[in-house]
């Protein structure tokens, strides 16, 4: 028995209640970097997503993967209202406060625990953290005209009217997904960016002439530079579907054996630290001064000079 906002609630076992609904959250573990689990809390019927300290900024390309499945699941579902006025940590039932945090991709709200247990965000704040949306601008509404696809609200999936900033079922802000950075985020695993030839398969159509795209390079098309606009988590599916497969098959680097860089370094000349700094000093086909060779050699003379002269 815990008590949120004043109200009695049961929660079976150690699940997580949601401030919002007082429902059970879904515990979705999260693959975060170099493997370990991250635990997280998530409430399909709000679109909420409760973090521990910290918990966030340790996922995989695989663990928003996942993540991005849930909120299409629950977004799919059935629209969310407004958040209450008060809502309560899950952890220790203080009131959540407000905050706006500074970040490299600027500033994000979300309501944080007074004792620091973590936080709790909506479905689309939380990818404002990471910096994987953007505001959904003029040119966005005409191109989804131009499409025939109606505009929805990231958060909660409802439709939305031109002419206004936030939805009128849940007021969030209105926003659509930043491929770039979105995918800069998933293709990523163990720490690692996925190889070149890998990344190099992830495309997505252009809605407007059809070419294929890389998503991760551009957010308009090259060659009828239409933009790109996914205001729904629904649209990113068949790019998960692709997305997925290619992580799962990335593999940690393995450690390197004690030595066996010297070793193979051995009689090579071209390994040596004074092999690579007389390349910048000269030319190799030439065996004539670089650019930098010549400073350096009037370097050298006039501190010879000083050493005669004076």
């Amino acid at each position: 028995m815990i008590a949120v906002g004043g109200q009695a609630l049961t929660v079976a076992g150690n699940t997580t209640a949601c401030p919002q609904c007082h429902e059970p959250m879904r515990a979705v573990p999260l693959e975060g970097h170099y493997g370990p689990k991250v635990p997280v809390d998530l409430c399909p019927h709000c679109n909420l997503v409760w973090f521990d300290e910290f918990e966030s900024v340790r996922l995989s390309g695989l663990g928003w993967v996942t993540l991005l499945r849930e909120m299409q699941a629950a977004v799919a579902d059935a629209f969310t209202g407004a958040l209450k006025a008060k809502l309560g940590c899950p952890r220790c039932n203080g009131t959540l406060k407000p905050v706006h945090n500074l970040t490299r991709f600027g500033r994000f709200a979300s309501l944080e625990c007074p004792g620091r247990h973590g936080h709790l965000q909506t479905f689309s704040l939380l990818l404002a953290e990471r910096g994987m949306v953007r505001p959904l601008a003029h040119a966005d509404w005409q191109a989804l005209r131009e499409e025939s696809r109606e505009p929805s609200c990231l958060n909660c999936g409802a439709g939305i009217s031109p002419g206004t900033d936030r939805c009128a079922h849940c007021e969030s802000p209105l926003v659509a997904i930043d491929m770039p950075r979105l995918m800069a985020a998933l293709l990523i695993r163990h720490a690692e960016p996925l190889p070149y030839e890998a990344a190099g398969r992830v495309t997505w159509p252009c809605h407007g002439c059809g070419a294929a795209l890389a998503p991760n390079e551009t957010a308009r098309c090259e060659h009828c530079h239409h933009p790109v606009v996914v205001p729904s988590f629904v649209d990113l599916k068949p790019l998960l579907d692709t997305i997925e497969p290619l992580l799962r098959a990335a593999r940690p680097r393995e450690a390197r054996p004690h030595g066996e860089k010297l070793r193979a370094m051995r009689g090579d000349y071209t390994a040596t630290a004074a092999y690579r700094y007389m390349r910048h000093l000269f030319q190799p086909e030439s065996l004539l001064p670089s650019g930098q060779g010549w400073i350096a050699l009037a370097a050298l003379a006039a501190f010879v000079g000083w050493l005669v002269l004076r």
